[in-house]
């Protein structure tokens, strides 16, 4: 019989040759878009080669600005340290992580701004008039602060207590109705560099309402140096009707005079259901910025710490909406609020007022719970302003 010799391609060999071109691909696509490769690197360096050219057309005006005096060269916005003869006029940039302040001397330029002979900026500058210094600012890394500037969301505020704008000389600023008591006319206790109480008898009483259906937000940033509430609601020595906020050795306690939240954070003794201890790491004496937000169309509360969010929650409707809710008490105009005190009831039916030691910076009140982008505009504007000076 006569044989004859097939030559051909056998199943395994063209696997691995599929299996050979894959490789080959996968290379090539990673040399094309991976961190490092060819169209990664070409988009770097367009990029770098747009900053360089922003910059050289920024530095060319300012040349022509100091050469001419012309005020036609004047580049993007002037800035200016917040002092007293700058009330008016101060306007500061800040770096969020870590609170370098640019002001007399630099320049902001903000991208979009028009540049002679470039066009309009893709990047936000800081240069410096005086030795040409220049910083590149990253979205989202800055704050801007200025004498015009609201410090703080004002949709649905309803109280906003902040060092860096009361005098104690002048209670005008701090509202109206508002009483300070114990402080004795101290002046080294109220500064802008925050409110301290002593402890022992300083507080203050004013009255508050609005329509808390929505819910709230609590803002506080400051020292605790006790666990007593540093803001409460409640009439008079009634302890059966209020609302207390307090922050203890790592936990943030929340109560109302509403009986059941059945929370994961509530005591199990059924008396005591009503008061929240939310754990987070704080150790009294530390500086901290606490947000508790409460969403009355979810029944959820919502904790962070220096604008990161700890934990959340839900609970009961009724520890809201009901009677004696802390909506009940809240919106009651004829109780006062207190800060830096509140009552204790005993178990003979006597009642003890107990008082915190500590440092308020800012301590803002809004009917509404604030959403984190909200959360993180104050945060931020509030943790750069207290450092300006």
């Amino acid at each position: 019989m006569k044989r004859t010799n097939e030559k051909g391609i056998t199943l395994i060999a063209l696997v691995l040759t599929i299996i050979v071109l894959l490789i080959l691909v996968g290379v090539s696509i990673s040399m094309l878009t991976g961190d490092n490769g060819i169209l990664g690197q070409a988009t770097n360096a367009k990029e770098q080669t747009e900053i360089s050219s922003e910059k050289e057309a920024i530095q060319l005006t300012m040349i022509n600005k100091e050469v001419s005096n012309n005020s036609k060269y004047d580049i993007g916005r002037k800035l200016y340290k917040k002092t007293l003869e700058n009330s008016n006029i101060w306007d500061v940039i800040v770096i969020n992580e870590t609170q370098e302040k640019y002001d007399d001397g630099w320049r902001y330029i903000s991208k979009e701004t028009e540049v002679e002979n470039y066009g309009k900026t893709k990047y936000n500058w800081l240069v410096n008039e005086y030795t040409g210094e220049f910083v590149q600012l990253e979205e989202g890394k800055y704050t801007e602060l200025s004498y015009k500037d609201e410090l703080a969301v004002t949709d649905g505020l309803v109280f906003n207590v902040d060092s860096n704008n009361m005098d104690n000389s002048d209670l005008t600023t701090w509202g109206e109705g508002v009483t300070l008591h114990g402080f004795d006319d101290n002046t080294e206790e109220i500064t802008n560099k925050g409110l301290n109480f002593d402890g022992k008898n300083d507080y203050v009483e004013f009255k508050s309402t609005a329509d808390y259906s929505k819910g709230f937000t609590l803002s506080f940033y400051g020292i605790a140096n006790n666990n007593y509430s540093f803001f409460s609601k409640q009439r008079g020595n009634d302890t059966a009707y209020s609302c207390r906020f307090a922050i203890g050795k790592n936990v943030f306690l929340f109560n109302t005079s509403k009986n059941r939240a059945n929370s994961k954070w509530s005591s199990d003794d059924a008396g005591n259901n009503g008061n929240l201890n939310i754990p987070c790491s704080y150790s009294l004496g530390d500086v901290a910025y606490f947000d508790l937000t409460f969403d009355a169309e979810k029944n959820e509360f919502k904790l962070y710490k220096d604008n990161e969010f700890i934990d959340s929650d839900i609970v009961n409707r009724e520890y809201w909406n009901g009677e004696r809710g802390g909506k009940v008490v809240m919106q009651d105009e004829s109780i006062p609020c207190y800060l830096g005190r509140n009552a204790v009831g005993n178990k003979d039916g006597t009642v003890d007022w107990y008082y915190g030691k500590l440092t308020i910076y800012s301590l803002r009140l809004y009917n509404r719970p604030l959403n984190e982008n909200e959360l993180k505009n104050n945060y931020d504007k509030t943790i750069a302003a207290h450092f300006l000076e």
